[in-house]
């Protein structure tokens, strides 16, 4: 028993780097695609852990506004995303990361800087969920663009690996920057304290810590953005490809070269690219399934806006709720290759 056992775990991880040794060779937007999914992640999730414990205690929301501002924040992404994705079409990957990880950096530079109820609004209701609708989405269509039919499904895989790392990273980092950092603005607020309608002076509290980590993960984003090509690579499954707008892009340690090509956005009226989209029985399987696992998207947004607030009401504000959050991204990052590789 043991011994089969230990020969299931020996194909798992054959299996494994299998995976790894079939990107070997793979254009370098998609290292680069990994690269700021992690720092975009990074971003996000550090964000989003710490979001309702700010707007309560920075700004004085109550627990209600608070849960309804981190509402329509993803809400809008969403919304948004509906709406940009005529744009992405006709500026493409390339472009379009550009855009959304520099609107995400003035916002995130805003909301770190701003004392305004209005001016936080402003940037958690339009710029900011505009950047984030540019990030991750859109890099999703970039993996499938630098990857082959071989080697896509442990792309992915790896690609949702990825995030669960940055949001494994982002917990630890959220407890030393409000754990740590002991400031007079950093304890935790009573649950039933008012602000007046002016909010005290700026100050560099925990929460802000947390939001500076971001910008700073969101700086190192916007420079590697303005690196990718858009690109698609050669498909041997799919239709050839001019050989004129061929590029040659070898990996060095690998002897095969890999042939990506120039990939031209599509262009069109908005109205055509929504006709097109909604006459295609693969977006409509896809809102389907989007649909059936709403609740499960739930559960995981009330880690975030709900687990934090509740951990530091019920246990104190020493409460390593970063480090608690983390256990989830923990799991997926070990169980998420075994069961791809399975």
């Amino acid at each position: 028993m043991a011994a089969a056992g230990e020969l299931e775990w020996r194909r798992l991880l054959h299996k494994i780097c299998e995976g790894f040794s079939s990107l070997s060779g793979s254009p370098t937007e998609l290292y680069k695609a990994y690269l700021l999914k992690f720092l975009d992640s990074y971003s996000y999730f550090s964000f989003s852990i710490i979001f309702t414990l700010f707007l309560s205690e920075d700004f004085g929301f109550s627990d209600v506004a608070a849960g309804s501002i981190y509402g329509a924040w993803g809400a809008l992404v969403t919304v948004y995303g509906l709406v940009s994705g005529v744009m992405v079409d006709n500026m493409g990957v390339a472009m379009s990361l550009k855009v959304g990880f520099a609107l995400s950096l003035l916002s995130r530079i805003s909301i770190f800087f701003t004392n305004s109820k209005t001016v936080l609004l402003w940037n958690v209701c339009l710029f900011l969920p505009m950047g984030n609708c540019l990030g991750i989405p859109v890099l999703t269509t970039g993996i499938r663009r630098y990857t082959t039919a071989i080697n896509r499904g442990f792309a992915f895989g790896l690609f949702y690996v990825i995030m669960n790392v940055a949001a494994l990273l982002s917990g630890p980092v959220v407890d030393m920057c409000t754990i740590l950092h002991k400031d007079k603005n950093n304890a935790e607020a009573d649950s039933n304290a008012k602000y007046d309608e002016v909010l005290p002076e700026w100050s560099l509290t925990g929460y802000r810590i947390v939001i500076l980590t971001g910008i700073i993960a969101n700086v190192l984003a916007v420079l590697v953005a303005f690196t990718v090509r858009e690109i698609k690579l050669d498909d041997k499954q799919q239709a050839p490809i001019a050989a004129a707008d061929t590029i040659n892009d070898s990996n060095s340690n690998n002897k095969a070269t890999t042939s990506v090509s120039t990939f031209q956005p599509l262009k069109g009226s908005p109205t055509q690219i929504l006709r097109e989209t909604l006459s295609t029985p693969s977006f409509w399987r896809f809102l389907a399934v989007v649909m059936i696992t709403l609740n499960i998207r739930m559960i995981f947004r009330h880690l975030d806006a709900t687990l934090p607030k509740y951990m530091v009401r019920e246990f104190g504000p020493s409460t390593p709720k970063g480090t608690i959050y983390s256990i989830n991204p923990a799991l997926i990052i070990i169980l998420v290759p075994i069961i791809q590789a399975a």
